[in-house]
């Protein structure tokens, strides 16, 4: 009798949440880097605040996206619908990966082709000249 009343016990709970089953929604902090997870709107400008401005525009977007999800009616709607917020969201993230390599790419190498304002000398011309006015003992021949 024990055993039925306990199986009865374990049974029950599960049987009356069957219907209400919802799809596990996505969360920001699997898509966003750990320093912008609880980031919030920027207040002054500078190179910091305009990657907090991004991720808080985002952070927003995804929020809103979610709480569209959640009023749909069937498990379909929303577990189709919570799928394309992560595919979106991982592309988003892959976009923006990409465009920060092409931004380091682009600054990392010799400094002195970044900055066309410096000033090199170009020396082997003159070099060449200045040897050829020197004795041959000193050229090396």
């Amino acid at each position: 009798m024990k055993k039925i009343l306990i199986a009865l016990f374990l049974i029950v709970p599960l049987g009356v949440n069957a219907g209400t089953y919802s799809p596990k929604e996505p969360e920001w902090k699997d898509f966003a880097p750990s320093a912008y997870v609880d980031v919030e709107a920027p207040k002054r400008l500078g190179k910091f605040n305009v990657t907090a401005k991004y991720w808080y525009e985002r952070k927003v977007a995804f929020e809103d996206a979610v709480a569209n999800c959640k009023y749909l009616e069937t498990y379909e709607e929303q577990f189709s619908c919570y799928e394309d917020l992560k595919s979106k969201q991982f592309r988003e993230n892959s976009d923006y990966n990409a465009r920060i390599e092409a931004k380091q790419s682009t600054m990392s190498g010799i400094p002195e082709m970044n900055h066309r304002t410096d000033t090199m000398i170009p020396i082997g011309s003159y070099m060449n000249s200045y040897t050829q006015m020197m004795p041959n003992e000193l050229r090396g021949y």
